[in-house]
């Protein structure tokens, strides 16, 4: 008798998940006690990181273990209750259990912390718990191939997920008043004029009569000008952007595909793709052309995969359609592919390197004409040149005759250390895992754009600007390309810790945008007013406004943006705002102390109030 109960206890047991997964159950369950707290504080207005102490308090120690034991019977029993004949379901039970719950808990925990730091911290300590947990599923039951619906619907809906959060949280930024001139003002306008007569004319971006095509060779924005026909508003610029770089995942979906990741390695490849903080970061400033790059450099190297000739020179023509300094990535990715080709391969690319070569010296002489092309690169190589006259090869013999000086600038700032880390930490630093030393071409962008420029451009060296897209994609890719050369197992799991560290790094630094809609809604009615001021301009008349108004209203053909070196002060008070003079409109911000000065001033030099909300805005118009 006592063997037979012992038997039976010991079968129970077994049937438990005892003692295989006793270890795994523990910590599965600890972390999702973990979640559950966490979310209960949320609720409750108390956050576990700001408020600790009271987090702490607030979750007596013995109501904590009642809860565990209950949270681990509970398991147990919807463990023991399975049918067996799911031996699949069963074995990864609890793997995905402690994978869920940790990460869960890791994203809670650095929601809306802008804290790199510790996502830095909370990603490693993730990755020690996440690896473990899938050690103990089979790797073929992850990573079989299946029928791409069971890999491509999950992708498909998150990226809908991520490119939806985007949206609503970056024009929530624009509602807010929150975007300036620079640079969807400028952008707004142009596709005004675009969709008028084609001219891509400005005056907000020099001051004067300008096509934007005379400053930045930007051609590839005719395709995107139907779409703003269709809904003229910045608004749609902002949400375009973001479908722009989002629909990059559908080539790297494929390229992963190629390269032999299934199941959940290629969604893991794409999460990557999608949560990468250099793709998400800068679709939260305003709009750039530069977001054309992620999906045009995606479809080139999806063309290079799968060897479609005809796609790659309708990608590298478009690639240097999006500015004059694209060019550089179709250069750096054809001497890659130099090295990776051979015959014809090799030779296209040597031709379309070349051919790419000669288009960023006739386009950049052609620039030059305005004056800004020399200005623009005084300011962002001034490192690497002797004199400000010198151009493009000048600074190339610079850094031949002295690497040194070349590796010294990146350290001039320490924002180029951590765009370094934020760009390089979610990917574990995967692109250096090579031994083909001819794929460091593709990395060539990364260093020339954000730590070259970056150590006399800040906006360079900070990943929330436009400047980390194209590097971004072609690091990405990078990676993809050297994992899927690891050893089988080990290829799925370090794809899945890249998911992973990606993810947690998202949620710390892209999270807190939500304040955005927040904001939004908070102060609804002061922002209804404002637009509502703005609405009553006509349409076909000249304005001068402030910078962070000119945006709502920059569909028009004559607008020029109200700065700061525009007043004129004797102490403290404005005596003189010039440069107002030539539009029939001047719209002033009241809350700020010298524009609400101005307003006076101009009041007594002959112009009347058209159009006010107290303390939030006044539009002035001229009685010349």
């Amino acid at each position: 008798m006592e063997g037979s109960r012992s038997s039976r206890n010991i079968s129970f047991l077994k049937q438990c998940g005892f003692p295989q997964f006793l270890f795994m159950r523990l910590l599965g369950v600890y972390f999702l006690l973990s979640d559950i707290t966490i979310f209960y504080s949320y609720a409750r207005g108390i956050s576990p990181l700001k408020k600790w102490t009271e987090f702490i308090g607030f979750f007596p120690l013995p109501a904590m273990i009642a809860l565990y034991v209950l949270l681990f019977a509970g398991v147990s029993l919807l463990f023991y209750l399975m049918p067996k004949k799911f031996r699949t379901f069963t074995e990864c039970f609890d793997p995905v259990l402690l994978i869920a719950s940790v990460l869960v808990f890791s994203c809670t925990l650095v929601f809306r912390s802008d804290d790199f730091s510790l996502s830095v911290f909370i990603g490693l300590f993730s990755l020690i718990l996440v690896i473990y947990g899938s050690s103990r599923i089979h790797p073929e039951t992850l990573n079989r191939e299946r029928s791409g619906v069971y890999t491509a619907v999950p992708v498909a809906v998150l990226a809908a997920c991520v490119l939806g959060f985007v949206c609503v949280t970056a024009v929530a930024i624009h509602r807010c008043f929150d975007t300036s001139t620079f640079d969807l003002g400028i952008f707004t306008q142009m596709f005004h004029s675009m969709k008028k007569n084609l001219s891509a004319v400005t005056t907000c971006e020099r001051g004067y009569f300008l096509s934007h095509f005379r400053v930045h060779s930007s051609f590839i924005l005719y395709l995107l000008m139907p779409v703003y026909a269709i809904f003229p508003s910045a608004e749609t610029l902002i949400v375009s952007q973001a479908a722009l770089v989002t629909s990059g995942v559908i080539p790297l979906y494929l390229i992963a595909k190629k390269r032999g990741f299934a199941g959940v390695s290629l969604l893991s490849a794409c999460m990557v793709y999608l949560f990468s903080l250099g793709l998400l970061s800068p679709s939260y400033f305003h709009f750039h052309e530069n977001a054309f790059l992620p999906a045009i450099l995606m479809w080139l190297l999806f063309a290079v995969e799968y060897k479609k000739n005809i796609l790659f020179y309708v990608m590298s023509f478009l690639l240097l359609m999006v500015k004059e300094d694209a060019a550089v990535f179709l250069i750096c990715i054809c001497l890659y592919l130099a090295f990776e080709e051979k015959g014809k391969d090799r030779r296209r690319a040597l031709i379309t390197g070349g051919a790419a070569l000669l288009y960023f010296l006739l386009i950049t002489s052609f620039l030059s004409g305005t004056g800004d092309s020399e200005a623009i690169a005084a300011m962002r190589m001034n490192t690497l040149m002797t004199s400000e006259d010198q151009g493009v090869l000048q600074i190339l013999k610079n850094v031949l005759i002295h690497p040194g000086r070349l590796l010294t600038v990146f350290s001039r700032r320490e924002e180029s250390l951590l765009i370094l880390l934020e760009m390089l930490f979610p990917l574990l630093f995967t692109p250096f895992f090579t031994r083909k030393t001819h794929r460091f071409f593709l990395m060539v962008p990364f260093l020339l754009f954000n730590l070259v420029f970056g150590a006399s451009y800040i906006y360079a060296s900070q990943i929330t600007f436009h400047y980390a897209y194209g590097p971004a994609t072609l690091l990405i890719y990078m990676a993809i390309v050297n994992i899927s050369e690891f050893e089988k197992n080990r290829k799925h799991s370090l794809v899945l810790a890249c998911a992973v560290v990606s993810v947690i790094s998202a949620f710390a630094m892209v999270s807190g945008n939500l304040r955005n809609c927040e904001k939004y809604e908070k102060n609804k009615d002061r922002y209804q007013r404002i637009e509502n001021c703005l609405e009553k301009i006509p349409q076909d008349a000249g304005v001068s406004c402030d910078t962070h108004f000119l945006p709502h209203i920059a569909g028009r053909e004559e607008i020029y943006p109200i700065d700061s070196a525009q007043f004129g002060y004797q102490g403290e008070h404005v005596v003189k705002l010039t440069g107002v003079e030539e539009t029939e409109f001047v719209v002033l911000n009241l809350m700020d102390g010298p524009q609400v000065q101005a307003r006076d001033m101009l009041l007594n030099g002959g112009y009347e109030v058209y159009a006010e909300e107290q303390e939030l805005i006044v539009v002035l118009k001229s009685s010349h």
